[in-house]
């Protein structure tokens, strides 16, 4: 799988955020909520996946006065089907667990 070479906690926490904008652009700091990691963590993470052609970005047209403008990142087509793979492998679902019945007293039917 060509991709991030390093995979770490935050980088799963960053794709996690992008894959569930669900093909929706997210600015840093939406992502930086979404993951609870800083901005220098989060950038070098979306810097990662820029290089590796996961994720395009873009730069807000029409910023607020006063107000820098935001860069919107997303998933590529690659870099969706890639993060799920590597999601899966990663972090595989638990397996479901069975619980014993308990039977209290005695019934009839």
């Amino acid at each position: 799988m060509d991709g991030p070479v390093r995979v770490t906690g935050p980088l799963l926490a960053v794709l996690d955020a992008l894959l569930d904008a669900d093909d929706n652009e997210l600015h840093g700091w939406a992502i930086m909520k979404a993951t609870g990691k800083s901005g220098p963590t989060i950038y070098k993470m979306l810097e990662r996946l820029a290089e590796s052609k996961w994720v395009t970005s873009r730069w807000e047209e029409d910023a607020e006065p006063g107000k820098p403008r935001r860069r919107y990142y997303r998933l590529t087509p690659h870099g969706v089907t890639s993060a799920r793979e590597l999601i899966a492998a990663r972090r595989p679902k638990p397996a479901p667990t069975t619980r014993p019945r308990l039977a209290f007293g005695w019934c009839e039917a």
